[in-house]
């Protein structure tokens, strides 16, 4: 079992957990399944989605399995101290044939008493044990860090990624989260700015953005047309389809980190130097 960023390496020296976090509707969800869908098409990696937002899950939405247990649910019904639930959920795991290596894991609680028995140690256990199973674990968390997933998910993270939109209430009120964060000593030194719905014309710049957060940015995702916009929420369609937007994803992807082991036979490694000589155009 991995303790608070002690992750046990795989053998290609790869191992991340990235929580994405975010206040209000700013499409942290989205975003969460976005990356993880492109860290699976594009990475030599065993890649795992997490849903952690207990209190308002929705990956099990996109994946359409309403009338299925969710992996929180079945882990806290057979809860048991000191056992390995890594088998469990290993097996447990929903997988999609469009995209073998990414595995996800719900979080659709239909009986609300159980999210009352995950406490600090089920939280980091689960987090652990999945870990253990893939090479990215990225969770999607709930927005209030007094939570207790939220909370242990934030500090076991070896990177946040922090979405907000150009919205003047969401720029403050994440503000305020922030600010409380750091009175808990939860360092932020590894939380990442993501911008969604990026327009230039919008009166709060990614510069001001950045600026009045304190976070160093990791990229902006551009708007795409309200009325396709929509129609993904309705049809819960990958954002991926749109190029402009996945081309942002993959250049934030590899910001986040520089080396990521790529599919591409003959390549284990691909490093993006053409991103890291110029300055960043996000």
């Amino acid at each position: 079992m991995t303790r608070d960023n002690e992750l046990q390496l795989t053998e290609n020296g790869y191992k991340k957990i990235i929580t994405f976090w975010g206040v209000g509707s700013v499409g942290k969800t989205t975003m969460a399944l976005t990356f993880a869908q492109t860290f699976a098409k594009i990475a030599d990696l065993k890649v795992g989605l997490l849903d952690f937002a207990v209190l308002t899950p929705s990956i099990h939405l996109f994946l359409d399995t309403e009338d299925q247990e969710s992996t929180i649910e079945f882990v806290l019904k057979s809860w048991q101290d000191n056992f390995s639930y890594k088998d469990i959920l290993e097996e447990n795991a929903i997988k999609t044939e469009d995209i073998p290596n990414l595995l996800y894991w719900t979080g659709l609680t239909k009986h609300p008493e159980l999210i009352e028995k995950l406490g600090p140690n089920q939280a980091k256990k689960i987090i652990s044990d999945l870990s253990e199973i893939v090479d990215v674990l990225i969770i999607d968390v709930q927005s209030d860090t007094l939570i207790i997933p939220t909370d242990i998910a934030l500090k076991m993270a070896t990177d946040v990624i922090v979405v907000v939109d150009q919205n003047r209430n969401v720029i403050e009120n994440t503000a305020k989260w922030l600010n409380n964060l750091s009175v808990r000593q939860v360092g932020i030194n590894k939380f990442h700015l993501l911008i969604n719905q990026y327009s230039n014309k919008a009166m709060y710049t990614k510069e001001k953005i950045e600026k009045n957060l304190g976070l160093p940015l990791l990229g902006t995702i551009p708007a795409i047309p309200k009325v396709k916009y929509d129609n993904l929420t309705v049809t819960l369609d990958s954002l991926l389809k749109y190029r402009e937007v996945s081309d942002h994803v993959k250049k934030a992807s590899f910001k986040l980190h520089k080396e990521i082991p790529l599919k591409k036979k003959g390549a284990k490694r691909f490093r993006l130097f053409s991103f890291s000589n110029k300055k960043d155009g996000d």
